[in-house]
């Protein structure tokens, strides 16, 4: 968690909602430019928010949301008040593979099959690999590898399931779907085949290895997905693959907002609408600092530089004894990704490096 000081939120009504932790209403944010809001179950980030951009044959949405009934009702119905039809839909572009994100990809396209699908070429990656990675791995082999990240005995199963429920969900859902195979790779520079608008893809590298972020160039929006949030900090690390080099991936990518205007309007994926984007940047550029002072500190204090020993020594917002379950996995990948960034061995990701 890092603070917010200095940020002026641009939606009174998607601030006022985060801080009561409620579900905001759909809402336009510029000409032809709309956020609507898509649940998360049982998450505290509540609600992702899907961008419709309208085009001149149609409509493009970013970020469509986690899958499930309730939450297509909930896009079909702010994409109906605005006056679109699934049939309308041209394209999906995804900001990174994360199912809080690309989760209605596969309903929207049962509903619409013409539409392109866009993300960058290592996330499209990503996805091939989720589709086919084998079944063959055992709660046994799971269990092995929160050894080798120094869990003790008593948190080995925990840590083991929280591993074999989140794979096994998302193959069952996201992942058993047929994704077509002529996706949109995009890369950095690149506008987007929407008709009538410029819509310009920035790679950001961090949050995932694929993560882009878009600038809509008519009304100096920057859709920032996951990469700059307004009052958390993104974890870094999730992106296993990649987790080698993340972190100073993620430190570049903040370092390039220097080059986008100071006002320009920053619509995430979570939290609200805000300016102040350098700002922002700046904050998360420290908060990465303390991190990594703060593992410099535990590893002077302790001869035991396991992953789980080194997220100990960490400050937490829930600290550390609060941590459970998919939080203690997500905190557990974020402090093996700074220990990359240390150079400090991570035996059971040292694969990863590169």
């Amino acid at each position: 968690m890092t603070a917010q000081t200095d940020l002026t939120p641009l939606s009174a009504a998607q601030a006022q909602a985060w801080k009561d932790r409620v579900l905001p209403v759909p809402e336009q944010i510029a000409e032809g430019t709309w956020a609507i809001p898509v649940p998360i179950p049982d998450n505290p980030l509540r609600y992702t928010y899907s961008y419709l951009l309208a085009a001149d044959d149609g409509v493009a949405v970013v970020d469509p949301g986690w899958d499930g009934d309730e939450r297509l009702q909930a896009l079909l119905e702010g994409m109906a008040g605005v006056g679109f039809a699934p049939s309308d839909i041209v394209g999906i572009v995804v900001t990174h593979y994360h199912r809080d994100h690309l989760g209605l990809v596969p309903a929207l396209l049962n509903l619409n099959p013409g539409a392109w699908l866009a993300l960058h070429p290592h996330d499209i990656e990503a996805v091939e690999s989720f589709r086919t990675r084998s079944s063959g791995v055992t709660k046994s082999d799971l269990a092995g590898f929160a050894q080798q990240l120094g869990l003790p005995q008593a948190r080995l199963q925990e840590m083991a399931s929280v591993f074999a429920a989140n794979a096994s969900s998302a193959t069952r859902t996201v992942f058993a779907f047929d994704w077509p195979g002529d996706m949109l790779a995009v890369e950095d520079d690149m506008l987007l085949s929407i008709a009538g608008r410029r819509i310009r893809v920035l790679w950001t590298p961090g949050h995932t290895f694929g993560h882009i972020a878009l600038l809509d160039e008519e009304s100096q929006t920057f859709f920032s997905g996951d990469h700059v949030l307004p009052s958390i900090s993104p974890n870094i690390g999730l992106d296993v693959t990649a987790i080698g080099h993340s972190l100073g991936d993620y430190l570049g990518s903040l370092e390039r907002m220097r080059g986008l205007p100071q006002d320009i309007a920053v619509a995430p994926a979570h939290g609200y609408r805000f300016s102040g984007l350098q700002i922002r940047a700046d904050q998360l550029t420290a908060h990465h600092g303390q991190r990594l002072d703060e593992l410099r500190a535990r590893a002077d204090a302790t001869d035991d530089h396991s992953v789980y020993s080194m997220c100990s020594g960490m400050q937490w917002a829930r600290g550390f004894e609060g941590l459970q379950g998919f939080q203690l996995y997500a905190a557990l990948m974020e402090t093996a990704a700074h220990m990359h960034y240390l150079d400090m061995p991570v035996p059971a990701l040292d694969r990863t490096r590169g």
